[in-house]
């Protein structure tokens, strides 16, 4: 059980004066009854979890058979990326028990697929759901903003003289994310009291125990086997995985930083203790996301959602496998209100949106 408190910030309202979500909601809610659809997942996504658990499995023996360093690093990358969109697709879903919509069963398969991962999914499952799904974008309450002191997103990051460089030096950085995360920020974040909205009450110790058991299991199934297994000499196989880990980096930083930190979104900046944020929580999540490439089926496979994440943030108890019907939705009733709200762009284009925000913000601000 998730144990902290909230800053005492809401919203102005939960809907606009002429009420745009409560109109979203009741036409998403026909979109379930008249075709008799749960929230959580259904058969195609059950179809698609099958194939990305097939695809791991085929590509994790590839790395278990590799005998050159060209085979192992090329397995590899095929197993890393899609147990990576395994945690994307099913461990998101689950984080927000919106896989099985059983709530124990959920929290398991997120759990397992985090550690499997190297990943404690404790406290990233209480800032995802109950920090940044309510604050996005919002300075000092979304504790998805600061992430790293070496990479300024929003106005309120203490600014160094580097920062000025950042839009070159940022993809290099971005390929230790992965690594990073595992083996620093996982645990650093323990240590920390305050993040953006929460303060965290003590840690459970068996969290501890698991924050480091599940780094020993990611380093024996990931790292240890395949030396052992494929016989190859140690330095080939931790090079691969180094390989590995650089490209996966870059996939989840980019898939991570452009729904959110572009130069077509915003940040919102309060008052020091300033109660209210001066705006509607429907209308603040949808300017403060932004879609990408939303009409592709093989982004809707890849990215579980985060490719319509507007979607996913005003409904973020649903299923991604539902959200291209929603996204058409939100789009129709923000066309007949003749509302321009609703943005996206290609990944690419995301891509170049958030290095130019990068450079944007970092070189206006010191300026």
């Amino acid at each position: 059980m998730h144990t902290f408190q909230r800053t005492k910030l809401k919203y102005e309202s939960k809907d606009t004066p002429d009420f745009i979500f409560r109109e979203i909601r009741q036409k998403a809610d026909a979109y379930f009854t008249e075709r008799n659809y749960k929230r959580c997942a259904n058969n195609r996504m059950w179809a698609k979890v099958t194939a990305q658990v097939a695809l791991m499995l085929v590509a994790y023996y590839f790395v278990l058979s590799a005998t050159t360093f060209m085979s192992l690093a090329i397995a590899y990358l095929c197993f890393g990326w899609v147990f990576i969109i395994m945690g994307i697709n099913i461990g998101h879903d689950a984080a927000h028990n919106c896989f099985t919509g059983k709530k124990k069963t959920d929290d398991l398969v997120f759990r397992t697929l985090f550690g499997l991962q190297g990943l404690s999914g404790y406290l990233w499952q209480m800032r995802h759901n109950h920090s940044h799904h309510i604050f996005p974008n919002v300075v000092d309450n979304d504790a998805d903003i600061v992430l790293t002191n070496l990479i300024l997103l929003s106005p309120d990051q203490k600014r160094a003289w580097f920062h000025r460089y950042q839009h070159l030096y940022a993809p290099f950085l971005y390929m230790t994310f992965s690594l990073a995360w595992i083996f620093f920020t996982d645990i650093a974040l323990f240590f920390n009291k305050k993040q953006g909205n929460l303060t965290i009450s003590p840690i459970p110790a068996k969290e501890w125990v698991k924050l480091f058991s599940y780094k020993i299991i990611y380093i024996v199934w990931v790292l240890v086997l395949p030396i052992y297994i494929t016989g190859l000499p140690i330095k080939t196989v931790f090079y691969a995985f180094m390989i590995m880990h650089a490209f996966l980096s870059l996939f989840l930083a980019f898939t991570f930083f452009i729904s959110h930190h572009v130069r077509e979104i915003d940040y919102v900046e309060l008052a020091p203790n300033q109660p209210i944020v001066p705006d509607a929580w429907c209308h603040h999540q949808v300017i403060t996301t932004i879609d990408f490439s939303p009409n592709s089926r093989l982004a809707h496979f890849i990215f579980g959602g985060f490719n319509t994440h507007i979607a996913h943030h005003l409904f973020p108890e649903v299923s991604h496998i539902h959200y291209p019907a929603l996204t058409n939705i939100i789009k129709e009733t923000f066309d007949a209100h003749e509302l321009d709200w609703y943005k996206s762009f290609s990944f690419w284009q995301g891509v170049k949106s958030h290095m130019s925000h990068l450079r944007y913000i970092a070189q206006n601000e010191l300026a």
